[in-house]
């Protein structure tokens, strides 16, 4: 401290007698304490990144998360926490601040059961008296479910599980670790935004030691992960013990969002989903029926075939799993030959984004509107409907093939010649941008 150019005042205070209590009056009389209001703005500053307008919701969990685990370990009785968590709230309510508001939303959502109510309605209070609320607030706590996987069994001891969810197109998972021969309860649990590394690496590891590896739709994932946090926790490791405290609130609260998800059928029934060529004006799109087993490989070739595409190019799926296309360890593609689209993007409202031509970059937006049962007597692959021709190869992108829209409708466009000649048309009718021939695309699809 002396190096640090303290006063020789206070030094002499922590170098004389006394309790820790003492030495706090003693510093409180020389008044070199922060006020309470000082403490409160310097406590607010580190909320400030939550004003951020791209943050993301689970940022502001995990944050909020490690902020009271500080308090946790700083209050000298667990008993207190909720006592002292309330407290603050109601100073930061004082202030008035934006960043009080996003302490008061975390807490109303992941802080401990007896701070949640005061909490939020200190923060709806704030918002009442003019404050708005950040963007993320309304979605904190409420992720999509997604596919979950694992590997491992009771009988090998233990037991690993990946419950993965998605905000809008980030993807994060919540790995848990349990440990069947101390009494089948969590021994350690983590967050991570690489579900698909989790889910390549825990193949590699069931495939090393000759355990199962398992896919689980939510509500089965559900079903276990209440057995397992109904068993005692399990804990060995000081990192075990750490993440454990940090954490098992936002497992809890995850396990719970896994009910929400409705049991989609594999077996027999396809997914319809609309692909539109993004930046496209007017749009350009598919509406496809496709069976559920179908795996992105498939996928690939029919978006191929749908907008006559030749394959001449790269491709890749992004997916809240991670990336998949022709298996490439530098680029990080997974195999698409061996995913099917039902693990992906199980249910509607589930998205994908498919590129095609990574020069041009065709970026094709994918949905999933239903999954429903399959007709029997119907072929699959199948489009439905949709809207325009697609472009032809290499024009140079979506603006590409609107200046070569543009060119063509004018005679006295200095490329219309090039074009047609590049195009092999004997004129500029030949090609209609506003064509679409559904027939024709179904026989290409068959």
């Amino acid at each position: 401290m002396a190096a640090a150019g303290a006063p020789a005042e206070v030094l002499a205070v922590f170098d004389g007698p006394g309790s820790p209590e003492q030495v706090l009056q003693r510093l409180d009389a020389l008044d070199v304490m922060p006020s309470p209001d000082e403490v409160m703005s310097g406590l607010l500053e580190n909320w400030a990144f939550t004003l951020r307008h791209s943050i993301n919701p689970l940022e502001v969990e995990l944050f909020g998360l490690e902020f009271v685990h500080m308090m946790d370990t700083s209050a000298p009785d667990a008993a207190e926490v909720p006592v002292m968590l309330i407290s603050l709230a109601a100073d930061a309510e004082r202030t008035g601040q934006p960043t009080a508001l996003s302490l008061l939303r975390f807490l109303s959502v992941l802080g401990p059961d007896d701070v949640r109510d005061y909490a939020g309605q200190a923060a709806d209070r704030m918002v009442a008296a003019g404050l708005k609320d950040r963007q993320w607030a309304a979605k904190l706590g409420k992720p999509k479910p997604g596919p979950c996987f694992g590997y491992g069994s009771a009988e090998a001891g233990q037991e690993s599980i990946a419950l993965t969810y998605t905000y809008g197109r980030k993807s994060h998972a919540l790995v848990v670790l349990i440990d069947h021969d101390l009494g089948g309860g969590v021994k350690d649990c983590f967050p991570t935004d690489q579900p698909g590394l989790i889910r390549e690496q825990f193949k590699a590891q069931a495939a090393a030691y000759g355990l199962p590896f398992h896919e689980y739709q939510p509500h089965e994932a559900h079903t276990i992960m209440t057995r397992v946090l109904r068993a005692p926790l399990c804990p060995q490791q000081p990192d075990q013990i750490e993440d454990l405290d940090l954490y098992l609130p936002l497992l809890s609260a995850r396990v719970d969002l896994l009910t929400t998800m409705t049991p989609i059928v594999s077996a027999n029934t396809v997914h319809t989903v609309k692909v539109s060529l993004h930046g496209a004006k007017p749009p350009i799109w598919r509406r496809l029926e496709i069976s559920s087993q179908t795996n992105l490989a498939e996928l690939h070739r029919a978006i191929q075939d749908a907008f006559g595409w030749l394959d001449y190019h790269m491709w890749v799926f992004d997916a809240p799993l991670g990336r998949y296309g022709v298996p490439d360890p530098e680029l990080e593609f997974n195999d698409a030959s061996r995913t099917p689209l039902l693990l992906v993007a199980p249910g509607p409202g589930d998205r994908l984004r498919y590129t095609y031509d990574f020069g041009d970059n065709w970026d094709h937006d994918i949905v999933v509107e239903k999954v429903s049962p399959a007709t029997p007597e119907a072929v699959y692959p199948r489009c439905l409907a949709g809207r325009r021709a697609g472009p032809p190869e290499d024009c140079g992108g979506i603006w590409g093939y609107a200046h070569l829209i543009e060119a063509l409708a004018d005679p006295e466009h200095e490329e219309h010649d090039h074009l047609m000649e590049w195009l092999g048309l004997d004129s500029a009718g030949e090609f209609d941008p506003a064509r679409f021939d559904l027939a024709e695309i179904n026989r290409r699809l068959h």
